[in-house]
């Protein structure tokens, strides 16, 4: 059976985010958007204080916070075993 890291419940990927930000390193994501699709770069902008937050990457891509559910190889536990 293969194994992957995952969020404890209740945890979400903020922590991940703002590191990968503060060290200018790329986040890799699989995100649900009625789909599994893969999206990754350098994060310029983290939001919260929106009604829908969301990251922006360097590239201009907005990504919001719920649709991801996996960053460089660790998972949002809905998904562990996908």
């Amino acid at each position: 059976m293969d194994k992957r890291s995952t969020l404890i419940k209740g945890e979400s990927f903020l922590k991940l985010f703002i590191q990968l930000q503060r060290d200018k390193m790329k986040a890799s994501m699989l995100l649900d958007c009625k789909g599994l699709i893969r999206a990754e770069g350098i994060i310029s902008h983290i939001v919260q204080d929106d009604k829908q937050p969301y990251l922006q990457l360097q590239s201009g891509l907005k990504i919001a916070l719920v649709t991801v559910v996996a960053v460089n190889g660790v998972f949002s536990p809905d998904y562990s075993e996908c």
